[in-house]
């Protein structure tokens, strides 16, 4: 049967009119007529899609329509074909807090679009993963969209298909799939790392008006401005303070503490905090400012050098801001120089004005910005900022690795005097 004919038959069915399919196709009345016309005899595949949703087809009635139209088969997954996140990389520690929060944005508040941001290696992939295992425990239908690659990765840009042999999909073939896969029913959707600019980004907002039962939880460096967004920062976890003397049971305790010996008994089973180690892993720690994936490659290391001298060579050897398995991730200074690119000119320019002082307040830029308040929150949102501690209130500081990225290219000065 030809499209035109096929096509009328269908909204004759649907019982809506020209105009009504148009605008819930998001098509204009002309290119209706124009199909049902048989004017335009072979439809965009983008459109034929948007026809099928605004019908209802069912998947036999949507491959009818799409072969009709000439244009290729639609092989669209059913809901329970879309990927299932996949299991966290082990337990989530120090997170407990925020991933309270985001359990509540979603079932307690019912928001639905909570965006966790903050830089690369901040923990974003791993706690929306300990997230949606828990909603699935609880009877939730979770799908997952990775715009990233592997999402246990260590975080390097996603690679591309080489069996594709054709362009990326664009923005509306991905977000066409994923309406298409939801359809009416309630789902969360997470997608992870859907912050790279160009065709292959979901247009969350289409996809929100599209499936009205539908939640999405997205993971990216910045939040995305829509209406009704839910904005959770993810930022540095939390370092212990210097002492003379520790309470080892209570240092232990301290996220970012923690997480880096969480990660130093994988390889390191037998290895406990001491009176000669306890000073050396603190400084660490707030030599790395809590970022976890700072946190787990500087355990890594651990296996050549001692918490120690790993210290000393901290701050003279960008080597060890990245994996020392050798895996083709991203070095943790050149993923942070996106997160600074993905903030306003004006606001790079404040950062880096402060970034080698040791702490200042919004009063400090007000010279460099006319809005000092609205630069600081930009700042702190993107996880590039961070408060300098409980004992200076209203006081920022930037982080270690934000200081540096500013001075990679200079000459080394000391080791951490953190």
């Amino acid at each position: 049967m030809p499209f035109a004919e096929l096509l009328k038959r269908h909204r004759g069915r649907s019982g809506l009119t020209q105009q009504q399919l148009a605008d819930f196709a998001t098509l204009s009345v002309r290119a209706i007529r124009d199909l049902e016309s048989g004017r335009v005899r072979r439809p965009r595949r983008e459109s034929v899609g948007l026809l099928a949703d605004a019908l209802r087809l069912g998947a036999p009635e949507r491959l009818q329509l799409h072969a009709a139209g000439g244009s290729p088969a639609d092989h669209r997954p059913a809901l329970c074909e879309l990927p299932a996140p996949p299991a966290p990389p082990g337990a989530l520690v120090g997170r407990e807090a925020e991933l309270q929060v985001l359990l509540d944005q979603v079932t307690v508040h019912g928001h639905r679009l909570v965006s966790v941001v903050g830089i690369s290696g901040i923990g974003k992939t791993h706690l929306v993963l300990e997230a949606a295992e828990v909603l699935r425990a609880r009877g939730w239908r979770v799908g997952w969209h990775s715009s990233a690659g592997d999402p246990l990765s260590c975080g390097g840009p996603p690679a591309a298909d080489p069996g594709s042999g054709g362009p990326p999909a664009r923005a509306t073939e991905v977000t066409d799939d994923l309406a298409a896969a939801i359809g009416e029913r309630h789902q969360l959707l997470v997608i992870d790392g859907d912050d790279a600019p160009g065709p292959g980004r979901v247009d969350v907002g289409a996809l929100l008006r599209r499936c009205p039962g539908l939640r999405v939880v997205v993971t990216g460096l910045a939040p995305r401005h829509l209406p009704g967004e839910r904005v959770l920062p993810l930022t540095a976890m939390a370092v212990p303070q210097e002492a003379r003397e520790y309470d080892y049971a209570r240092l232990s305790e301290v996220a970012s503490v923690a997480l880096f010996l969480s990660h130093m008994r994988r390889s390191r089973p037998g290895f406990r905090l001491r009176e000669d180690n306890a000073h050396a892993v603190v400084r660490l720690c707030r030599w790395l400012d809590g970022v976890p994936r700072a946190l787990e490659y500087a355990a890594g290391w651990c296996l050549v050098y001692s918490p120690e001298l790993l210290l000393a060579r901290a701050g003279r050897d960008s080597r060890l801001l990245s994996s020392p398995t050798g895996c083709a991730c991203q070095n943790l200074l050149r993923s942070l120089a996106r997160s600074v690119d993905a903030v306003g000119e004006r606001y790079r320019q404040v950062l880096a004005e402060v970034a080698d002082r040791p702490s200042w307040t919004a009063a400090d830029i007000d010279h460099l910005v006319p809005d000092p308040a609205a630069a600081l929150h930009a700042l702190v949102i993107h996880g590039l900022v961070r408060p300098a501690g409980a004992h200076l209130p209203e006081q920022f500081t930037a982080l270690q690795l934000v200081r540096l990225l500013y001075v990679e290219d200079r000459p080394a000065g000391g080791g951490p005097g953190r």
